[in-house]
Formats: C-alpha cells, sequence, structure tokens
C-alpha cells in the first residue's frame, strides 16, 4: 500500500508539473501573439493603411478617454481616416510595459507616441493606456481601452526652403539656395513650383555665382 500511495503521489506530482509547464509555456505564446498583433497594427497605422491599423480590433471596441467621455470603433476608424488625409506626416510607436494573460483574457499596460504634422503644426502626445484583449477562435482581439492623461504639445512649424520647392531638380534647388543666401531674397517672385522652376532656368549667368 506504501509502494502504490508513493507511486500515486509520484504520478500527480508529474502530472501536475507538466500541465503547469504547458500552461506556463501556452501563456508565453499568447504573449508574444499579442505583441505581434500591436505591432502589425502600428506599421499599418505608419503606413497608413486603415484595415492593417485596426486588423485586431473588435468591432464591438469601446475606449474610455481621460475626461471620462467614450469611443467605439466606428467612431475611432473615421477619426483615424480624417487624419490620415490631413496630416504629411503621421508617425506612432507603443511601448508595451505590461503584457498579463490570464486564460482567454488578457490586460495590457503601455505608452503610445504619437507625432504628427497638420497643416503648419506639430502635434506630438504621450498616451498611457490599459487594453484589453480576448481570445476568440481567431486569435486575440481588442476589445476594450482605457486612456489616461498624458502629455501633448503642438509647436508652429515653417516649411525649410528644400521642403518649400521639393520639386525643383536638385540642380535648381542648389542654384537657388545659392542666390538666397548672397542676395538675401527668394529666387522668383512666387511661391509657384512651377514659377520657380521657370524662372531658375531663365535666369541670365550672371546670376550663377
Amino acid at each position: 500500500m506504501k509502494k502504490g500511495n508513493i507511486l500515486l503521489t509520484t504520478l500527480l506530482t508529474a502530472s501536475i508539473a507538466i500541465n503547469g509547464g504547458m500552461a506556463k509555456a501556452n501563456t508565453q505564446s499568447d504573449r508574444q501573439e499579442i505583441i505581434r498583433r500591436y505591432q502589425w497594427m502600428i506599421e499599418g497605422c505608419n503606413a497608413r493603411i486603415l484595415d492593417q491599423c485596426y486588423a485586431y480590433v473588435s468591432v464591438d471596441f469601446q475606449a474610455r478617454r481621460s475626461d471620462g467621455s467614450f469611443t467605439n470603433f466606428i467612431e475611432q476608424v473615421q477619426s483615424t481616416h480624417k487624419r490620415f488625409q490631413q496630416a504629411s506626416q503621421y508617425k506612432l510607436h507603443d511601448e508595451l510595459i505590461r503584457v498579463s494573460v490570464n486564460g482567454n483574457r488578457a490586460e495590457v499596460m503601455g505608452l503610445q507616441y504619437a507625432d504628427h504634422v497638420i497643416g503648419n503644426k506639430r502635434i506630438q502626445s504621450q498616451t498611457p493606456y490599459e487594453d484589453t484583449w480576448e481570445k476568440t477562435n481567431n486569435g486575440w482581439v481588442l476589445v476594450s481601452a482605457r486612456w489616461y492623461k498624458g502629455n501633448y504639445n503642438e509647436t508652429a512649424i515653417r516649411p525649410s526652403p528644400t521642403q518649400t520647392n521639393s520639386q525643383l531638380s536638385p540642380e535648381q534647388q542648389e542654384r537657388l539656395n545659392r542666390i538666397i543666401r548672397q542676395y538675401g531674397f527668394p529666387a522668383a517672385p512666387s511661391t509657384s513650383l512651377n514659377e520657380h522652376s521657370n524662372f531658375v532656368d531663365k535666369m541670365p549667368s550672371f546670376w550663377n555665382p
């Protein structure tokens, strides 16, 4: 009987160890999948591919803003699409601080960095968040979020001569920059890129130091 009890105890211990190891491995696999899904969506946002940007967000998604108001999947997609159209520069980066998996539910703490240029404004922000994911037959999906008050900064920007005349050929641009430096005034009387180009091409030789 004692040998039987020892054998049974040994088998139970081994079973618990095996099951515990498998659970740990599954949890690690789930964490990696969630991290990959964040990376894929951020890449889509930076490439301005709306479908990829929201690839793993549930259509029932809801988020609570720092002021206590709520938003949903449709509103977020519309808002992002509008920003894609407005921004000349659009860049996002997520820093995942903690990914906790518990069965078919996961909680993620992170910090999102945004850097956008809209018109003559550069908008930079850092937003702490808590996301909730659920495991479905199609893998993990983001179902809800809570956004906390972070840092937000707007600064006015002015385009450089290179940005303003970015459609000029390199040779034309260099000649134009030389004239601006030497004579202290714009080479052409208009900000039109075509007029700049024509003006530079038709300048007499003495204007080309």
